[in-house]
Formats: C-alpha cells, sequence, structure tokens
C-alpha cells in the first residue's frame, strides 16, 4: 500500500495543505520549524488514529500537541491505494467528534472497519506500535552515548526476543515472578496442616459421643425397670370375703412413680442440632401457597365456560378446602398446641421427695425405697456433663472442618493463580526462543550487510551476543556498541532501524524516515540513502532539511518525488 495524496484540513500549523506523493521514494524537503514532522505524524494519524491522554500527561500529548492553535476543526483526507485500488480516508481527530471513514473510490464503496478508529486489521495487519517503532525512523531521542547503546541493545533485544520493539520480555516476566511472590502457597499450606492436625484431636468424637449416648440409654432402661418394679412393691395384699387374696393398685402411687419415670427421661434429653426447617414448615409459605392456590383456581374459573353460580360455588369450595389444609398444617407445626417445657432438676427432686413422703405414710405401711431414683439423677447428670463435653468437642471439630474447606478453597484458587504464572513465563520463554531463532540470525545478517555499506566496510559483523547486547567486530575482536564514537553509534542505530524495516516491511507500509541526517558526512550519507534501494516496500518518505540530498539521489541514479514545504 501507498499514499497518493495528504489533505492536512486542520492539523497543527496546516490549514488546507495539499501534498501529493507517488510509489517509491519521495523526498519533503523543508528548513526547521517547517513542519516535516508535523506531516509524519498526520500520516500515522490518518493510519491509526491519535488517543487523547488522561491526566496530567494529557496536556502535552500528540493530540495537544497536533491540533490547531486557532480553534479550526482538526480533520483530514488521504487518498491511498490499497490492493491496486484507491481509497478516500477521511478522519475527525476531536476526542469528541471521532469520526473515520474509508471508500472504495472506483466502486463508489465504503470499506467495513474492523477497528473503529483505525485502518489496523482493514488495510494492514501491523499495529501502531510496531509501526511507530520500525518503519517510522527519526532522530533517536537519546544523547549520544551510553543512552544511545542502551537505547538499541533494548531495542534489538525485545525485537529479537518478542517480535516487537516495544514489548519487554525481562519485564514482562519479572513482573510475573513478582505477582507469583505476592500468591505464595506455603503459609497456606501451613494453616491447613495445623487445623488437620487439631481435627485429628477430634477423631474420636464421634464414637466418644455414640458410647456415652449408649450408656445414656442403658441407664435409662435399667431406671425404667427399677421403676417398673417398685411399682410392684408399692401394691398392697387384699383378703376378700370369700377369702380369696388379691392385689389392690396403689393407683395414686403408680401415676407418680410413672409420672417420675418419664420426667426423669424428658429432663435431660439433649438434641444434637436443631433439623434445618424446610421452606414448606414455614409458617409464611403455608399460608401464601394457600393464597396462591386460591387465585389460580379462580382465574382459571373465570377463564373456563361455566356459568356464574358454578363458578361461585366452585371458588367457595376451592375456598374452604385450601383454608382447612392450611389449618391443618399449622396445626401440624404446632401453632394452636400449648409450649412443651422440660422438667426442671428441681422439679425432678420435687417428685421424688413426693413420692418418698407418700411412700413413709401409706395407711398400710408399704415401704418403698427411693435412693434408686437419687441414684439414677445423679448417675445420668454426670453422663450428661460428659455427653456435653462432646458435643462442644464435636461442635469445634465442625468449625474446624469448615475453616479447613474455605482455606482450602483459597489454597485451590492461588495454586491455580501461580500455576497460569508459570504457564505464562514458560510461554513467553518458549516463544521468545522460537521467535529469537527465526529472527535473531536475519537481524544479525542484515544489520551486518547495512553496517558494512554505511561504513565502507569498517565494521562488517554486527551481532547480538548471548546477553542480547550489541557488539561489533573492530579487528580481530568483538565490542560493545557503547565504546565506539558517537558519530558511528548513529550510523549503527540507523542500520538496525533500516535492517529491521526491511524485514517487517510485509505489510509493504510506508516507510517513514524522518530528518535523521544531520550529524552525516557526505561519503557516509551517499552510503546510506544507497541502502534505501534494498528496502522492500512500495513506499519510503524521505524528510530532510539537507538541501544536498536531492542532488546525492541524483548522482545514486535514483527515481525520486520531490516536495518543498514553504
Amino acid at each position: 500500500m501507498y499514499l497518493n495524496k495528504l489533505l492536512l484540513k486542520d492539523f497543527g500549523k496546516f490549514n488546507n495543505k495539499s501534498i501529493d506523493l507517488k510509489p517509491g521514494l519521495n523526498l519533503i524537503y523543508g528548513e526547521n520549524e517547517a513542519g516535516k514532522t508535523t506531516i509524519k505524524e498526520f500520516i500515522i494519524g490518518m493510519l491509526y488514529g491519535i488517543d487523547k491522554s488522561r491526566g496530567l500527561g494529557a496536556r502535552l500529548d500528540n493530540y495537544e500537541l497536533r491540533k490547531p492553535l486557532d480553534g479550526r476543526g482538526f480533520s483530514g483526507k488521504a487518498y491511498i491505494n490499497y490492493k491496486g485500488k484507491n481509497h478516500l480516508v477521511e478522519r475527525s481527530f476531536l476526542r469528541h467528534n471521532r469520526k473515520l471513514s474509508a471508500m472504495d473510490v472506483q466502486a463508489g464503496r465504503e470499506l467495513k472497519l474492523k477497528n473503529k478508529n483505525s485502518l489496523h486489521g482493514t488495510m494492514f495487519d501491523l499495529d501502531k506500535n510496531t509501526y511507530v517503532n520500525t518503519l517510522c525512523i527519526g532522530e533517536h531521542g537519546a544523547a549520544p552515548g551510553k543512552e544511545l547503546a542502551n537505547e538499541m541493545n533494548n531495542y534489538l533485544a525485545n525485537l529479537s526476543t518478542t517480535g516487537s520493539a516495544d514489548i519487554d520480555k525481562t519485564a514482562a516476566i519479572e513482573r510475573l515472578k513478582a505477582e507469583k511472590k505476592k500468591n505464595d502457597v506455603k503459609p497456606i499450606i501451613e494453616k491447613l496442616d495445623n487445623i488437620a492436625a487439631e481435627i485429628d484431636e477430634f477423631k474420636t468424637v464421634d464414637e466418644d459421643l455414640k458410647d456415652i449416648r449408649a450408656k445414656i440409654s442403658e441407664l435409662d432402661q435399667e431406671f425404667a425397670m427399677e421403676t417398673a418394679k417398685r411399682k410392684r412393691e408399692a401394691r398392697k395384699m387384699v383378703e376378700g370375703d370369700d377369702g380369696e387374696v388379691s392385689y389392690e393398685e396403689n393407683y395414686q402411687l403408680s401415676a407418680k412413680l410413672d409420672n417420675l419415670a418419664e420426667q426423669a427421661t424428658a429432663a435431660t434429653e439433649i438434641e444434637d442440632e436443631e433439623p434445618e426447617e424446610k421452606l414448606s414448615d414455614k409458617i409464611w409459605f403455608i399460608i401464601l401457597t394457600g393464597i396462591f392456590v386460591i387465585g389460580v383456581i379462580a382465574a382459571m374459573v373465570h377463564i373456563l365456560p361455566f356459568s356464574e353460580g358454578v363458578r361461585k360455588l366452585f371458588i367457595v369450595c376451592t375456598f374452604l378446602f385450601v383454608i382447612v389444609t392450611i389449618v391443618e398444617g399449622l396445626y401440624a407445626k404446632g401453632v394452636f398446641q400449648d409450649d412443651i417445657t422440660t422438667p426442671s432438676e428441681e422439679e425432678f427432686k420435687r417428685i421424688i421427695k413426693e413420692l418418698e413422703k407418700q411412700a413413709e405414710t401409706s395407711e398400710d405401711d408399704v415401704e418403698i425405697d427411693m435412693t434408686f431414683a437419687k441414684e439414677y439423677a445423679e448417675k445420668k447428670a454426670d453422663l450428661k456433663v460428659i455427653e456435653k463435653n462432646h458435643l462442644d468437642r464435636h461442635a469445634k471439630k465442625l468449625e474446624l472442618e469448615e475453616e479447613f474447606t474455605v482455606i482450602s478453597k483459597q489454597r485451590d484458587a492461588v495454586e491455580r493463580e501461580v500455576h497460569a504464572i508459570n504457564l505464562a513465563i514458560n510461554t513467553i520463554n518458549e516463544m521468545s526462543a522460537q521467535i529469537h531463532g527465526d529472527l535473531g540470525f536475519l537481524i544479525n545478517d542484515n544489520i551486518s550487510d547495512i553496517v558494512s555499506k554505511i561504513t565502507d566496510g569498517k565494521y562488517d559483523d554486527v551481532r547480538l551476543d548471548e546477553n542480547l547486547h550489541v557488539m561489533v567486530r573492530d579487528g580481530d575482536s568483538y565490542v560493545g556498541i557503547e565504546y565506539l564514537s558517537a558519530g558511528t553509534m548513529e550510523q549503527i542505530y540507523l542500520a538496525v532501524r533500516l535492517s529491521v524495516a526491511r524485514l517487517l516491511c510485509r505489510d509493504k507500509m510506508p516507510l517513514i524516515i524522518d530528518d535523521i541526517f544531520t550529524n552525516y558526512d557526505e561519503p557516509r550519507l551517499i552510503n546510506t540513502l544507497d541502502c534505501l534501494k534494498t528496502i522492500d516496500t512500495e513506499q519510503i518518505i524521505l524528510m530532510t532539511s539537507n538541501p544536498h540530498i536531492g542532488d546525492m539521489l541524483d548522482d545514486l541514479d535514483m527515481d525520486y518525488n520531490y516536495v518543498e514545504l514553504a
């Protein structure tokens, strides 16, 4: 693809500025401050849009820098040749009124954009960051010396390991490792081990509870049998008129013994846990269900073709049936029953004393030993204390098991997160190795080729070492680029960018070179211009403030389209 025409309608310092371009090499000449960089930013903006930053940085972002100062609109047009057809691209850059359209001029049909504010994905696959960092070559932006060397090292290291100049593999992995450190699972596992050890201390509690309840049940049975025995002893012998002997039951005494047995058992019953109340057991649910049934039946009766009398009779019968059902449900819930209270220990002792007194004052001197009831009560009270202790331990065990379950879920979540981080690190390393294997050697060969041409063969071997640092062969040894002169480093920097541009021009997008030859001497500048022939792209836009570059291109017999900025 290549650009045919630019119309900077309202962009930066320009208003209705038209620039004609052609495929191949375009030379745009202008003195300093003539607007060369503004044109470069316009091209990038037409292809990808210009985003508005937020916060303090918004005052100095590219949006504000390129926005017209006189308050005019912020828009432009460009004619782009894509797949042999001319397309008109129109764009409004205004934040509150961003618009983008691309029309096939010959067919009169507007293209359907895959990205609302960008031609990325529609006309080309190269993302904005990669395009700006590879095919838009401007001044390096760093002072000559160590800063420039570091910039080149980082640039090539990122490119050769991630395929993108602005993605730092090392920084990405360090960030993932820091996140992994935050998700340390060891403290959680240690806590789970401690809880498991506590739970283990209660492993016999269920069996202990079962045993103590068996003893209580056995004691209850013994008490019931002893009570029955005492009832038999409480009968008195009676001789009839005919001399026949029979036994007369002391019903009052027997009733109190029965009452003693019943209350003694009931007084010490302790349930483990109240059963969870079902929704159907709730009073409000029973009533609402009845009202709902009545409403549904009434609606059905009104819908069906019954006579008015039949409808009323049906509704009344249904109403009565539902009311009876509700009452029966409430009765089953105990709503209409008196509360049942558990007899206290004092009540139990009172009954024993009453029985002892009654046995002592019996007319026929029937002797009943009531010490068995006291012994029973004391034994059962002791067993109940033990049972309560087991119940407390059982509740503690359930609490620990619930805590163990919650923390186990936390451990699982952390382990999943750590696994995902490890997988991401491994994937980055694997992809990095593959990219470096596919791209690294090509970068080395391309850089060496271009550096050799620019430096007239003085440096013919440039490569990345095992630490991804740029090394240059000087004589019989390799030296780091930070040890070279500033001028040589700038030439190698340009060689790096041109070699990468050569490799990444699959979309054949315009290569933009923005006034980078300020410090070049004439021989090296001619060699550099000659290297542009090796870039396999449809369009190169070379911007310069050097008035002699046109003459050099003529001497090299290179065709170009000339544009001069007033």
